[in-house]
């Protein structure tokens, strides 16, 4: 399944539907909103975390009908992130239920997503001693 960035947009607005509020967007609010989306994933992709988010070359170029390039287990940790984002832009306050769902499913992104390093083994980081021994005196 191919995920645009529309999905991306179109699932936060849904979540923010089902929590209640109403939000009329017109054409130059979506296209801030991709804006946000934008940073908010370039914000969030660093070393450890990597969601495979396609950027485009230039910031004004980027459009909602673009391939995101995530996985679709990252879309709710993602969607609920953007709908806070989203609340904030528009000035209002989003639910406690709606703050409650978007850190479970942003937790569970990173859980899934964080890379964690290998350990290169050298002979500065072995460990030396006799190990683990109780000794009764």
């Amino acid at each position: 399944m191919n995920i645009t960035k529309r999905d991306i947009v179109d699932r936060a607005f849904k979540l923010l539907s089902m929590s209640g509020m109403e939000l009329d967007d017109s054409p130059e609010d979506e296209q801030d909103i991709l804006q946000t989306l934008d940073d908010m994933m370039a914000e969030l992709q660093t070393d450890n975390y990597d969601f495979g988010y396609l950027f485009a070359e230039d910031v004004t170029e980027s459009y909602l009908g673009d391939l995101a390039g995530i996985k679709r287990d990252a879309i709710s940790g993602i969607a609920h992130k953007l709908a806070l984002r989203i609340c904030s832009l528009f000035g209002k306050t989003p639910p406690v239920l709606l703050l409650n769902q978007a850190d479970d499913a942003y937790n569970a992104l990173l859980t899934r997503y964080q890379k964690i390093p290998s350990v290169e083994h050298s002979t500065d980081n072995i460990v030396l001693g006799t190990g683990n021994k109780v000794r009764w005196w």
